[in-house]
């Protein structure tokens, strides 16, 4: 309860925590191979990766920050202005004959007010677009709160990344029991798969496709390429809609953004961009992502869809992305109570580790399969 009420008490914390983290755990694995190679200790070897990853941090922002800004800005208004033409500009598009071959519809012989329809479904959603002008007045007014934010999650990250090792070592020796030595090996080696391969797995795709969609708009020429890109990347952490959404959110740009450099109509110039954007999902959904991210989670896409949704509503952007692992966690944990509860072997798909086998080869490698060497088992 005390618990509880201090996360509820102090949970404007729980972001800048979870970042540093997170940053900590990305970089953990190029401090672990200049520690190796170079012979240095992991706190000098700390004091030079974090100062270079800060200047080319700062590098992107000072780089791409304004434009990314003016950009983001531009796109809501468009998207504002989108959003209030779409009924209109549909009603006039659906009032011309359909032709397909020998067959014509006439949507005057529908007998349905299609303006109407539209009207109301864009009534419906017109508290979202409301919500985002806001996004306009709130990016001006927390800029410098975010400077201040980025430098705790700094300095949070570089003591993350400090007592990194030992984490491990707390972990076991807290959920430790006499006679459970197979059961936390497996378990804790499980959720380490599943933490790895996700969260550095899709960090890793989401980068790869907020740069493939950037680079390709721009080459499309369609506006605001850049904000659309980190778009890409940010909703390729929600599976199926986040694809969709955005997408459909460049197709739309393309089509009432006017002029383009083919020199064609709007209509042919955003089928031109939803084609692209469909081929780039596919690639990513049929050969990037089981090579990169794999099976980690194990988990229904329609699963994993509804955590994210949950999570954005608990937590933004960090709720979502995080959705995925702790839901396949909790999955882990479940299944492990379950079978205990009824006598069955928790781990049916494992073999028998080996005596031997128990031991672990250092702790700096973040792999959680395995005990401490100097751990000697109780029962």
């Amino acid at each position: 309860m005390l618990i509880g009420l201090a996360v509820w008490r102090f949970k404007t914390l729980i972001g800048p925590l979870v970042i540093g983290g997170m940053i900590a755990y990305f970089l953990d694995p190029v401090i672990v191979w200049l520690e190796e190679h170079t012979h240095l200790s992991r706190g000098a070897v700390i004091g030079l990766v974090y100062p270079i990853f800060a200047l080319i941090v700062l590098g992107i922002l000072f780089a791409a920050g304004v434009s990314i800004v003016t950009q983001g800005l531009g796109l809501i208004r468009v998207l504002q202005e989108i959003f209030w033409a779409t009924p209109e500009y549909l009603t006039h598009l659906t009032a011309q004959p359909i032709q397909f071959g020998p067959w014509t519809l006439d949507p005057h012989q529908l007998n349905v007010d299609l303006l109407q329809v539209f009207q109301q479904v864009f009534t419906a959603l017109q508290p979202l677009m409301s919500q985002s002008a806001q996004l306009i007045g709130l990016a001006a007014s927390t800029t410098m709160s975010g400077v201040g934010w980025a430098i705790v999650i700094f300095v949070v990250s570089i003591y993350f990344a400090i007592d990194w090792p030992r984490f491990y070592g707390l972990i076991s020796d807290a959920i430790y029991q006499p006679g459970y030595r197979r059961d936390v090996e497996e378990l804790l080696g499980e959720a380490g798969r599943i933490w790895h391969g996700y969260l550095r797995g899709q960090t890793t795709l989401a980068l790869i496709i907020a740069v493939t969609f950037t680079i390709t708009l721009n080459l499309l020429g369609v506006r605001y390429a850049i904000v659309l890109g980190i778009l890409a990347g940010i909703l390729d952490f929600v599976p199926y809609a986040g694809p969709i959404t955005i997408v459909s959110l460049s197709t739309a740009v393309a089509v009432f953004q006017g002029s383009n450099w083919l020199g064609i109509g709007p209509i042919w110039f955003g089928l031109i961009v939803l084609l692209a954007g469909l081929l780039i999902q596919q690639i990513e959904g049929n050969w990037l992502n089981p090579r990169i991210v794999g099976g980690a989670l194990g988990l229904h896409p329609l699963l994993v869809l509804i955590g994210a949704i949950m999570g954005w509503t608990l937590a933004g952007v960090l709720g979502m992305i995080l959705a995925a692992p702790v839901l396949a966690t909790i999955k882990l944990l479940g299944s492990y109570a379950w079978r205990k509860m009824f006598d069955l072997d928790p781990f049916p798909d494992q073999e028998e580790i080996p005596a031997a086998e128990n031991t672990v080869e250092s702790p700096d490698s973040l792999s959680l399969g395995s005990l401490p060497p100097n751990q000697e088992p109780l029962a």
